[in-house]
């Protein structure tokens, strides 16, 4: 787009040129990141030349060429899409969906493993109950204080000492958590194998969990399918 300036300045001292700046915006709905191109605006200004009115005019055409977006390059997920099957074969004991899940995915990360220290890929099971939506964590490898739940929130409640019944032939000692905030509740409950080094973890967020037991769905999740570790 081009635009006019007009300028006219009368006396009878020698040539007068009124500057006017060029004002540049940027195009509705650009990023931030986008590159600014500059506006170069159409001038045109009068001057008086011995008495008579002259127009000098300065007449560049606007660019408006748009430079074509790049894509934008992310970091890729390391997440990675597994069937159960798989999942046993990272990680002996495993837990196994409880009855009466609906939907649910199995997932693996290797980046959050160690192979130089024996440190398995993390294993994960996402699962819905009872309109409830569960993450499910196992690691074989991982030390008993080590926190693979990926839950960074600020405990109400908690770690209060529990009782597993079926993991650990009923005497696998596990600990709960309750956080409570403008949110709503997020439950966590965690155990550890120490026979063979596997850290496990299950949590659960919704609106209001009063009353609710999380102990009780990880003792249903126990497989004595799984119990086939020899220890080899």
């Amino acid at each position: 787009m081009k635009k006019k300036y007009t300028a006219s300045l009368f006396g009878h001292a020698a040539t007068t040129i009124l500057m006017i700046s060029a004002l540049c915006g940027c195009a509705a709905g650009a990023s931030s990141n986008d590159p600014v191109v500059p506006a170069t605006e159409s001038v045109s200004q009068t001057s008086e030349i011995d008495g008579e009115p002259t127009e000098v005019a300065a007449t560049e055409d606007v660019s408006d060429d748009t430079p074509t977006d790049e894509p934008m390059v992310g970091m890729p997920n390391p997440w990675v899409e597994i069937t159960e099957e798989e999942a046993k074969e990272l990680c002996p004991r495993l837990f196994k969906l409880p009855d009466g899940a609906e939907a649910h995915e199995w997932l693996k990360c290797d980046d959050l493993g160690d192979p130089e220290t024996n440190l398995g890929s993390l294993v994960q099971l996402s699962f819905t109950m009872d309109g409830l939506e569960y993450t499910a964590r196992a690691q074989y490898g991982a030390n008993e204080d080590d926190d693979i739940s990926g839950l960074y929130v600020d405990w109400t409640t908690g770690p209060d000492d529990v009782t597993l019944a079926n993991w650990g032939e009923g005497h696998m000692a596990g600990m709960t958590f309750r956080s409570i905030n403008d949110t709503g509740y997020v439950d966590l409950i965690t155990w550890y194998d120490i026979e063979i080094g596997i850290k496990y973890s299950l949590s659960v967020a919704a609106a209001d969990l009063d009353g609710f037991d999380i102990q009780a769905v990880a003792e249903q999740m126990y497989n004595p399918d799984n119990e086939h570790y020899t220890g080899e």
